[in-house]
C-alpha cells in the first residue's frame, strides 16, 4: 500500500500547548495516520497521509485554526503490512559531530532517530582532536611567551610547567564540553536515541548492533577518521605516539621525533617544543605545509627555526630501531647522506584514514575508494540510494565544521528527497601554529592553472598598525584576484590570530565581492582584520608611505 510522508514548515505556533492542538486538528482528518511535531518553537511537522488525502485539506485545516503550513517536500513511501514498518527513519553509524549534525537535523524534520556508536561519544573532535590539543596548544603559547616577553619593560617569568595537572585539566574540559555539547543534546530531542556497540549492515537497510538487529529507511555513515601509520620498517617494533596518544602522555619526553611536515604535525611539534622538549620534524615531501603559498611556507619554516626545532624536508626515513639505552633511532636519507636521529620518543602525524573496514559495506552495495572513503555524489548518496555518507569517511576535508555542515546535508537529502549539494568553493582552513595559517580560496598557482588572469599583492605584517604596537610582525598576507574585475579568488594569511579575522575574506569569496569592496568597507584601527584592508590596497598603493587610517 502506497502512503506518502509529508515533511511541513509551520508558521503560527507561539507555545507548548500548540502542537498538542494542532494534533487534534488534523488527527480528525480522514488519512492522516502518522503527525510528528518535535517541538513548537521547531516550526517543523511530519505527517504520513494516505495517498488519496490531497495535501491543501491538511493546509486549509490548519489556517482555520490560525496555522499557516508550506510544503518543504513529500515522498511516497510502501508499507505492505505492519511487520515492514522500520524501527527507525534514519540510523547513523557514528557519534561525533557529522553524527549529531544529521541526528539534529533530522530530529526537527520530525523523524524517529538512532545514533550508534561503538567508542566514547563525541567523536575526534571534543575527544581527541580539536578541543585537547587546542587547549594545549594555547598554554604552550602563554609559557613561551612568558619567558619571551617582547616589551622592554617587561622581564622574562619563567613559569613553573606542571604537566600532570596540565593534562587533568584538559580531561576535565573535554569531559564537561562532551556532556554539554553531545551526551545532554539527547534529552534536549527525545527523537534521538543512543545505541552503543559495533555497527555492521547485515543488508542495506538492516544493521547489526551487538547482538540486535535494527532497520531503518535511511542510514547515514558517519564514522570519521583515525590517525594514518606510514610503513617505515621498524616503527611498529619501536612504538610511536600518534595525534591522540601524543595529547595524553604521562610524562613530557626530552626529545621528539615529529614524522609529518602537515598542519597536525606542525601544531603538535611547535607545543612540545614550547614546553621545553627538543624537537625534530621530518618532511618527506620539499616543504612544509605543502598547500599553502610559498611565502608562508618559508616564513613559517623560518620562525619555527629560530624557536630550535629542527627541520627536515626532502627527506626519506629508511628504518628505526632501538639503541642499546632504549632510544629510538631513525634514519633518513636526505640527498646522498644517511643521517641518524637519536630520540625518546617519535609522534606520527602524517594524515589521517577513513574508519570504513569493518563495516559489512559490500553487503549493503556500497562502494569505496582508494583511500578506503565511501563514495558519495553531490549530494552525499553513496552507490545504495538509501544509503548515505557524511565528514571524514566520505573523503571530505578534515574539519569539524566540515564534518557537520555533509552531516545536515546528508539528514536533510536522505529524508526530504532534497538533493542540495555540497559546496566547498570558500572553505576556509586554519594552522594553529603561532604565527597561525589561514588560508580561503585559490592560491596564485591554482588560479592560474584554472586559466584566470590574475594579479597579486603581497602585504607584510610589519605595515599593520595593531601588529607594530603588539611588538609581534611575524607574518604576511597574500591575496589573489581577478584582474579585469578585481573580484577576490583567495586569501593567505600568515600572522598571529589568522583565523580570527580570515572571515572577511570567506564572505568576500562566497558573495563574489571585488577588492574594492573590501577596501570601501570600515576596519576597526588597531585591529588585525586591517590586514585584509592593507593588503587590498596594496594592489594599487604602497601602503608604507600612508598615515594610520589613510585610504
Amino acid at each position: 500500500m502506497m502512503k506518502k510522508r509529508v515533511f511541513l514548515q509551520i508558521e503560527g505556533m507561539h507555545c507548548a500547548d500548540c502542537p498538542q492542538h494542532l494534533k487534534e486538528v488534523l488527527g480528525k482528518i480522514d488519512g492522516v495516520e502518522e503527525l510528528q511535531i518535535p517541538d513548537w518553537r521547531s516550526k517543523r511537522a511530519t505527517l504520513v497521509l494516505s495517498k488519496e488525502l490531497n495535501i491543501e485539506i491538511i493546509l486549509k485545516a490548519m489556517e482555520k485554526h490560525g496555522y499557516h503550513g508550506t510544503v518543504v517536500s513529500q515522498q511516497e513511501i510502501e508499507t505492505k503490512n505492519a511487520t515492514a514498518e522500520k524501527d527507525y527513519d534514519l540510523l547513523i553509524i557514528g557519534g561525533g559531530s557529522a553524527a549529531f549534525a544529521a541526528a539534529i537535523k533530522a530530529s526537527e524534520l520530525g523523524a524517529k532517530v538512532g545514533i550508534v556508536e561503538s567508542h566514547t561519544i563525541g567523536g575526534t573532535c571534543v575527544n581527541v582532536g580539536c578541543v585537547p590539543s587546542k587547549f594545549l596548544i594555547r598554554a604552550a603559547e602563554i609559557y613561551h611567551w612568558a619567558a619571551h616577553p617582547r616589551f622592554d619593560g617587561l622581564k622574562s617569568n619563567a613559569v613553573s610547567l606542571n604537566w600532570p595537572e596540565l593534562i587533568n585539566q584538559k580531561e576535565r574540559l573535554v569531559s564537561s564540553l562532551r556532556q554539554a555539547k553531545y551526551i545532554h543534546l539527547l534529552d534536549v530531542y527525545p527523537q534521538i536515541s543512543m545505541l552503543q556497540g559495533e555497527a555492521k549492515f547485515a543488508e542495506a537497510n538492516r544493521l547489526i548492533v551487538g547482538d540486535k538487529s535494527y532497520s531503518s529507511r535511511k542510514i547515514i555513515i558517519a564514522t570519521g577518521s583515525s590517525p594514518s601509520v606510514p610503513p617505515i620498517p621498524g616503527l611498529k617494533e619501536v612504538g610511536y605516539l600518534d595525534s591522540s596518544s601524543a595529547l595524553s602522555l604521562k610524562a613530557l619526553p626530552s626529545t621528539l621525533a615529529v614524522i609529518g611536515g602537515g598542519a597536525i604535525g606542525l601544531e603538535l611539534g611547535q607545543m612540545f617544543s614550547r614546553f621545553g622538549v627538543k624537537v625534530v620534524l621530518l618532511e618527506a615531501l620539499p616543504s612544509i605545509v605543502m598547500s599553502e603559498e610559498p611565502e608562508i611556507r618559508d616564513s613559517l619554516k623560518r620562525y619555527l627555526e629560530e624557536e630550535g626545532i629542527q627541520i627536515y624536508t626532502h627527506t626519506q626515513i629508511l628504518n628505526v630501531e632501538k639503541t642499546t639505552n632504549k632510544r629510538n633511532r631513525i634514519y633518513i636519507q636526505k640527498e646522498d647522506k644517511v643521517i641518524p636521529v637519536e630520540v625518546d620518543q617519535i609522534l606520527v602525524a602524517t594524515g589521517r584514514v577513513p574508519n570504513t573496514s569493518g563495516l559489512g559495506l559490500e553487503k549493503a552495495a556500497v562502494k569505496v575508494g582508494n583511500r578506503r572513503e565511501v563514495v558519495v555524489d553531490a549530494s552525499l548518496r553513496t552507490t545504495n540510494p538509501d544509503i548515505y555518507a557524511a565528514g571524514d569517511c566520505a573523503g571530505f576535508p578534515q574539519f569539524v565544521y566540515v564534518s557537520a555542515y555533509t552531516g545536515g546535508i546528508a539528514a536533510e537529502n536522505a529524508l526530504s528527497g532534497k538533493s542540495r549539494v555540497v559546496d566547498l568553493t570558500s572553505l576556509p582552513r586554519v594552522t594553529f601554529t603561532d604565527p597561525q595559517i589561514a588560508s580561503v580560496g585559490l592560491t596564485e598557482e591554482a588560479a592560474k592553472k584554472a586559466g584566470l588572469c590574475t594579479m597579486v599583492a603581497v602585504l607584510p605584517i610589519k605595515e599593520v598598525p595593531k601588529a607594530i604596537i603588539s611588538l609581534d610582525t611575524r607574518g604576511l598576507v597574500k591575496l589573489v584576484a581577478e584582474e579585469n574585475t578585481g573580484r577576490l579568488l583567495g586569501a593567505h594569511i600568515l600572522a598571529s590570530a589568522a583565523g580570527d579575522f580570515i572571515q572577511e575574506a570567506v564572505l568576500a569569496l562566497r558573495h563574489g565581492l571585488t577588492l574594492y569592496d573590501i577596501i570601501e568597507a570600515f576596519h576597526p584601527y588597531l585591529t588585525m582584520a586591517e590586514a585584509l584592508k592593507l593588503a587590498a590596497l596594496t594592489f594599487k598603493k604602497d601602503v608604507g608611505q600612508l598615515s594610520c587610517c589613510a585610504t
